[in-house]
């Protein structure tokens, strides 16, 4: 599976007082629907995603809170009606204005949504489908900051935002994306990673000659603590790259933002890209740069 093409975002405005990244070109309109917010903002490269082949869109989801209108439900501002609030609606608005796609999926907010998608991408691509796109949107809310800060988990969150175009063969891809493992591991609560879900997901790969691992890193000394471990069991000392303490936690699109920017920053180079979900969900990924 090749990546044919691909835009993205990443939070480029620090609130220290919120402990918060946002895109800082979205903090005028954050009263606003968060679908239409990025629309507005990237048009031209939301709709160069065309295809004229038989493709799937996945759709990446944010908390439903994103899509309300100043979250009062207020029926006279442009408008809105609440409706909007309902992913459904915003996946089948998103498919129409990206045109031709003939089978939608929904995949709800977690942190490893991205590389899920990335495992139903293949699938697709394996049953006859010619193109696949993953487009994923996220920015931060109250609501999250709080739920975070209630766990006593110390997250950076953060805006994030991109597209994928996955196909089987193209002239000139980006990068390959190989195989791809995904587990569910019956760890001790939700919100609490443990070294052996990342060993589980990642030990298939140890066949594979790797240059450098993308830990998912999301910020957090026990998740990274569980990571480091699990890969220094498997793979020594081998090289690893994290970006959340750069550009914050994304939440479900951090795995697909993340291999955005490993396609801008590196060449040549196989990596394990690794993912994890409230705690229980662990997935790695083969790509090749």
């Amino acid at each position: 599976m090749q990546i044919k093409k691909y835009f993205y975002k990443t939070a480029d405005f620090f609130n220290e007082d919120k402990k918060a990244r946002y895109i800082k070109e979205t903090l005028d309109n954050r009263n606003s629907y968060m679908n239409e917010v990025f629309y507005k903002l990237y048009k031209k490269e939301i709709e160069s995603f065309k295809t004229t082949g038989k493709t799937a869109l996945l759709y990446i989801a944010g908390a439903c809170e994103h899509h309300s209108t100043s979250r009062n439900f207020n029926l006279t501002i442009d408008g809105a009606m609440p409706v909007k609030s309902q992913l459904g609606y915003i996946a089948s608005k998103t498919a129409k204005r990206i045109g031709n796609i003939s089978y939608l999926s929904i995949n709800a907010n977690a942190c490893a949504s991205s590389l899920y998608a990335i495992k139903e991408a293949r699938e697709l691509l394996s049953q006859g489908f010619d193109d696949v796109i993953i487009y994923g949107e996220e920015w931060v809310e109250e609501v999250e900051l709080k739920l975070f800060k209630q766990l006593n988990i110390d997250l950076v969150c953060s805006d994030g935002f991109f597209i994928l175009q996955l196909t089987k063969e193209c002239e000139k891809p980006q990068a390959h994306i190989g195989d791809i493992s995904w587990i569910w591991n019956e760890d001790r609560s939700p919100f609490e990673v443990t070294k052996d879900g990342y060993k589980k997901a990642m030990e298939y790969f140890k066949i594979y000659n790797i240059d450098m691992i993308k830990m998912h890193g999301s910020g957090t000394e026990q998740n990274t603590a569980a990571e480091d471990e699990a890969i220094n069991e498997l793979f020594g000392n081998i090289d690893r790259i994290e970006y959340k303490s750069k550009i914050g936690h994304s939440q479900g699109v951090s795995a697909g933002v993340e291999l955005c920017k490993l396609i801008d920053e590196y060449q040549n180079k196989s990596v394990l890209l690794n993912a994890s979900g409230l705690g229980n969900f662990y997935g790695s990924c083969y790509v090749r740069l």
